[in-house]
């Protein structure tokens, strides 16, 4: 039991319907007022009948009535306009200001136990999502009517990364430069790739942009992976073109210790993505602001089903031959990008510009691609909850990892419709 959850019993009215307060006279909620997260009472503009009088104010919520002392509420003036002080036990007196006694309801035997019953088996159930034993087919309807905001919540996260970036380069197109550069990283290797992205300023990028030999040399030497002595004609021109860029530049490569290539699929290896990620900004001539006016989803995808250079096409790694195969970008991964790195700069760029139709582009564009295909949308779908598109698959993302692992089971729409017994198996 705590103070969450006697604010949901109050919030949804869950009360049994024949109240008293402490002081034995009738009570009637009327309106049980608009939720606070912010400082001051839990609930403002309520309205609720005291015997005759219909009462509209404040109303605040403790487990005990005394920590309305423990919290020094009768010093603060905030609290001067709550008409009900609701509780789970009735321990102390409470008075107000002028000395008369406050109106108090104890919920304790006030609301169904079941109720209570259902929130404990939740709270304590160490399954995959809390309430997994307790789905059933409306869970999907639910999720979908709530994956526009939930998608929204998660693009509004992933804006704070976006604007510290900005808070420290003060320049869109080089926040872009480094989100896409992290983006061909592919999580395993997206801070490796952010860091090749932060030694290359978009200036120097831009200043051999028309040139795509000249960009290869200059992210192969920066990566630290043409090594100190390449072998074959290629590798051998890469870091001549290299030294002579570095000296040029004043630039420090980085170690090559930080790339990783355990357990990933050759065609992720660090030296094919990187030629990939050249390719992308020799397309854009290193302006990659010009993809946010691009409006057609099909169009963003065939931009990022890149190709590696002609010598990739017989080597995933420098020096070390293979059969002949063209590393191109596939579709899945291509679509990760827009997911994971378009839209959240979309959303951002609109929302620090307020511009609200970039932030619904952002949103629309989501919800035209296909759902994300990962451990976290398998797991659902074996709840019976499946992503429809990218905009729902996102959704259910930011559903487990911001409410379902941090038990905010009192503020998810698919909790607070478990804990209602005519949505249980």
């Amino acid at each position: 039991m705590n103070e969450q959850f006697l604010q949901y019993i109050w919030k949804y009215r869950l009360l049994n319907p024949d109240l008293l307060t402490v002081a034995g006279e009738r009570l009637t909620v009327l309106h049980p007022g608009i939720q606070n997260t912010d400082g001051g009472p839990d609930f403002f503009n309520a309205r609720i009948r005291i015997s005759e009088t219909v009462w509209a104010g404040n109303v605040e919520l403790h487990y005990r009535s005394s920590d309305w002392i423990r919290h020094r509420h009768q010093f603060d003036p905030a609290y001067e306009n709550v008409i009900l002080h609701v509780v789970y036990e009735n321990d102390q007196v409470i008075r107000q200001k002028q000395r008369e006694l406050m109106p108090t309801l104890v919920m304790k035997n006030n609301f169904p136990s079941s109720i209570e019953d259902r929130y404990n088996e939740i709270m304590q159930n160490r399954n995959w999502i809390p309430c997994s034993r307790l789905l059933n087919g409306n869970a999907s309807t639910v999720v979908r009517f709530w994956a526009p905001a939930l998608a929204a919540e998660r693009l509004n996260a992933k804006s704070s990364f976006i604007f510290r970036l900005l808070d420290e380069y003060s320049d869109w197109d080089e926040v872009l430069y480094i989100l896409l550069s992290s983006g061909f990283g592919f999580r395993i290797n997206a801070l490796p790739f952010e860091l090749l992205a932060r030694s290359i300023p978009l200036k120097i990028v831009r200043k051999n942009a028309d040139k795509l030999f000249s960009l290869e040399s200059l992210f192969y030497g920066q990566s630290g992976l043409l090594g100190m002595h390449p072998r074959g004609k290629y590798p051998c021109s890469l870091q001549a073109e290299y030294r002579h860029q570095q000296s040029k530049y004043a630039l420090k490569p980085l170690k090559q210790g930080i790339w990783k290539r355990l357990r990933l699929h050759p065609l992720n290896f660090p030296d094919i993505r990187i030629s990939q990620l050249v390719q992308c900004l020799f397309s854009c001539k290193a302006e990659p602001g010009i993809l946010i006016n691009i409006t057609e989803k099909d169009r963003l995808e065939r931009f990022f089903q890149l190709s590696a250079s002609e010598y990739w096409s017989t080597h995933y790694r420098f020096g070390k031959s293979s059969g002949k195969h063209e590393k191109k970008m596939g579709l899945p991964s291509a679509s990760l990008l827009l997911i994971n790195i378009l839209a959240p700069y979309l959303f951002a760029y609109g929302s620090a510009r307020d511009v609200s139709p970039l932030r619904m582009r952002a949103l629309e564009l989501l919800e035209n691609m296909e759902g994300e295909e990962n451990h976290e949308t398998r797991m659902w779908r074996s709840l019976g909850v499946r992503a429809g598109n990218a905009l729902e698959s996102q959704a259910l993302i930011q559903l487990k990892r911001n409410y379902c692992d941090h038990r905010r089971c009192l503020e998810c729409r698919l909790g607070i419709k478990v804990l209602d017994k005519t949505f249980l198996k």
